[in-house]
């Protein structure tokens, strides 16, 4: 399903980078960039995400009193990284869960509910950390097994936007919620290709509901496929469209994977969230693209469903931000 709009717009976004993001091709284009000394893992995702929060409503002159609403998640148990965090923010806070889709899931539920007549903005957010993600999903980080060549790797990023009614250079446009797809790929240690369906189910629901093509954008953003899932998708839009020229993966863009220790590419919720808030952002106001879609994907799963050899339901949801004109 897409939904449509005219008068939400993306006043502002702050994105805080872990040191190796730091170091990546969109380096200068952070906000800010973490040491992530703190000793403990989910503490340090805590502080980053905290810190992006606290820059943008200084950025933007206000306080926590004057969001209506907070949206956001990101990978831990019970969302206890976006819940430790809003506990400093008394801000009416709804936690979402769409693992590395979170920021357009929570962009598109922010624009539907800032269709509401009683909420003027809101607040979306969204958090990664390596260490605390593979604490989590994979071997316990002190395992030190092999990585296989296609598995990727979780960004150090908290990503924070207001969106709101006020008229800005940038607007959400158009918000396609995703299905969850599962086409009983196992390989937990390929999240890209697992997902790589439920993106081109998005794009493809995406094109017809919108009237469009991939010619009517000048960038079109997945997040976070690896490289062996992004090109299942450029073979997959080839096919039906002809030639893409205008596509790219946002996993691949925040690393130089053949320069950095990063595998088959970026994931993890921030991965997506940094490009989109921080680069794609800055290169619109610039004049540099003036329609962006980006159809951001997860994996929908937990490591008890792995252990007992399920498959990898997925699901992508897509935004197209744009210049207003």
């Amino acid at each position: 399903m897409t939904y449509e709009f005219k008068d939400i717009f993306l006043e502002d976004a702050c994105v805080v980078a872990g040191c190796l993001e730091g170091k990546g091709p969109l380096k200068n284009y952070f906000d800010s960039i973490d040491d992530c000394k703190d000793c403990c893992f989910e503490n340090s995702e805590i502080d980053i995400l905290f810190k992006a929060i606290d820059m943008l409503l200084e950025k933007k002159n206000i306080t926590a009193a004057d969001v209506d609403l907070a949206i956001g998640g990101e990978l831990s148990n019970q969302l206890t990284t976006s819940s430790y965090t809003l506990r400093r923010l008394p801000i009416p806070f709804a936690g979402i869960y769409g693992a590395c889709s979170t920021i357009c899931l929570g962009l598109g539920m922010a624009a539907l509910v800032l269709k509401n007549e009683a909420i003027h903005n809101a607040l979306v957010f969204t958090s990664s950390h390596n260490q605390a993600a593979e604490r989590q999903f994979r071997n316990p980080v002190e395992y030190g097994g092999n990585k296989e060549n296609t598995q990727t790797f979780t960004s150090t990023v908290g990503a924070a936007a207001l969106l709101s009614k006020t008229k800005g250079d940038l607007r959400v446009s158009q918000f396609t919620l995703g299905k969850v797809i599962d086409i009983g790929f196992t390989d937990a240690l390929d999240f890209g290709r697992a997902m790589a369906p439920a993106a081109l189910e998005t794009l493809f629901a995406h094109f017809k509901n919108t009237k469009t093509t991939p010619e009517d954008y000048d960038l079109i953003l997945t997040g976070d496929l690896s490289s062996f899932g992004a090109k299942l998708v450029t073979e997959a839009l080839t096919k039906e469209y002809g030639p893409i020229r205008n596509y790219n993966d946002c996993g691949l863009l925040l690393y130089d994977i053949n320069q950095q220790d990063v595998l088959a590419g970026g994931s993890g919720p921030g991965t997506a969230a940094a490009v989109l808030l921080s680069y794609i952002r800055k290169k619109m106001l610039a004049g540099y693209y003036n329609r962006v879609l980006l159809c951001a994907t997860g994996a929908l799963m937990n490591p008890t469903m792995i252990n007992q050899k399920n498959s990898l339901p997925c699901i992508a949801h897509a935004i197209t931000l744009e210049v207003r004109k």
